[in-house]
């Protein structure tokens, strides 16, 4: 193969620190049923971001960290909206949305749908420093390329606990301190 016909190299070269949240199963236990009013309440009849002055708290020291957002209320609502359900401190970091990145049928079956769009953000918007916390982020191992493993890069939460795991919780200190770390080389 002459140099003319290798497909570009793809770099991941955005330092930005960015976050991809999830809402449901993630910043409150359970998942949202919308109303036809418009309404939203949980199926578990927790409170709505519970969770959410937790990763206030995470991500306090750390002003650099951006927000995409995951969550499927993009689907039904509008991004404004979504938004406005998160404490001001979360709101404010938020940068985009993986809105309109459509998966593949296939991706949809085998339940990797989510982890191919964060994929994709990514890949869009060459991130090197990045973290999804979700309780959906499967199928890594067959999304991953010769320029990304996924796996170091998603925490898959428990929906019954979201990042109100201690384990969820401590994956995303040591990706903030990995973040600063590499901030300062």
């Amino acid at each position: 193969m002459n140099k003319e016909s290798e497909p570009p190299v793809l770099l991941l070269d955005e330092p930005t620190p960015t976050l991809f949240v999830d809402y449901d199963g993630t910043l409150h236990r359970g998942h949202a049923l919308l109303d036809e009013g418009g309404q939203v309440s949980l199926d578990t009849g927790n409170p709505m971001f519970e969770l959410a002055p937790l990763l206030v708290d995470l991500l306090e020291p750390y002003p650099e960290v951006e927000i995409v957002l995951t969550t499927s209320w993009l689907d039904t609502l509008p991004v404004e909206r979504v938004v406005s359900y998160l404490p001001l401190p979360l709101a404010k970091r938020v940068v985009g949305t993986t809105h309109g990145i459509k998966p593949r049928f296939g991706y949809l079956q085998d339940g990797s749908a989510r982890t191919y769009i964060i994929r994709s953000y990514v890949f869009g918007r060459r991130l090197k420093n990045w973290l999804a916390i979700d309780d959906s982020v499967f199928g890594a191992y067959h999304l991953n390329t010769s320029v990304l493993n996924l796996e170091p890069h998603l925490v898959l939460l428990d929906a019954k606990h979201g990042i109100g795991d201690a384990n969820a919780q401590r994956r995303i200190r040591e990706w903030l301190a990995e973040v600063q770390d590499s901030d300062r080389s």
